[in-house]
């Protein structure tokens, strides 16, 4: 079935081309005609506002600009999400960290080594001081050979659930569960904790408010998109207004 979108038909042409585009995502012929369809509303409402379309990317961003009004974030917003978000604006914070890595590969039976990492796990809570042995004879991480340790590493050094992990524990010593990451099953401890220091809300406040600011520009130019959407005339695909990813990201960026 042809797509049409305000009486326009997608060319085939145009279709290969965007799928080129969006070979990473889970359903690219899906994400190149979502791309497609709205770029052809976009450039329809921009040029029925007399905006030369000859450059979609200039078209777009004149067209958000001249119909899309972004207030600035309020003092008080910015406040909330410093209080909210006091680890992002903390600076020094240190974790001294070990690890026993338990690796997962494609050959790898996860339910065996998971049930590895959990006799370990239990191993060590009966036999703490065992630690450093343990992490040579089973860790697949080179810090094995140092007894798993990955010395002092600061928020952005690992992975998110790493992360996570490292910096939420309380209190030192070891962490009583597995934690899961892309390169496997962690079993870790906390050797030891620097507090770092909250910066004061006063000297990160443009910060916050410019990405906040960012944060209410991109909200309205995807809700005047799906307003665009709403009211376009679209046969032979289904794109529902008010959606979180109606906007191109390009769009959304100018």
């Amino acid at each position: 079935m042809a797509i049409r979108i305000n009486g326009k038909e997608l060319t085939d042409a145009a279709i290969e081309a965007e799928i080129a585009n969006h070979a990473q995502a889970e359903r690219p012929l899906d994400e190149a005609l979502r791309v497609l369809a709205i770029q052809q509303i976009v450039l329809d409402e921009a040029a029925d506002q007399g905006i030369d379309v000859s450059n979609p990317e200039q078209a777009t961003a004149e067209l958000l600009d001249r119909n899309v009004t972004v207030r600035e974030a309020t003092a008080e917003e910015c406040r909330r999400h410093y209080d909210a978000n006091t680890a992002r604006f903390t600076v020094g914070e240190l974790v001294e960290v070990s690890h026993i890595l338990f690796q997962v590969t494609p050959s790898v039976d996860l339910e065996l080594l998971r049930r590895k990492a959990g006799d370990v796990l239990e191993r060590l809570r009966l036999e703490p001081d065992s630690f450093e042995a343990l992490a040579a004879e089973c860790s697949n991480c080179p810090s094995s050979r140092i007894g798993g340790s990955l010395g002092q590493i600061s928020r952005g050094d690992t992975v998110p659930e790493f992360e996570r992990a490292a910096f939420g524990a309380q209190e030192q010593g070891l962490i009583g569960r597995l934690i899961e990451t892309r390169f496997g099953l962690h079993i870790v401890r906390i050797d030891r904790r620097i507090q770092g220091r909250l910066l004061p809300f006063e000297q990160v406040q443009g910060q916050i408010a410019q990405a906040l600011g960012a944060a209410l520009a991109d909200r309205a130019a995807r809700d005047f998109v799906s307003r665009l959407v709403a009211a376009a005339q679209i046969e032979g695909i289904v794109l529902e207004p008010g959606g979180e990813s109606l906007l191109p990201h390009s769009h959304a960026d100018h």
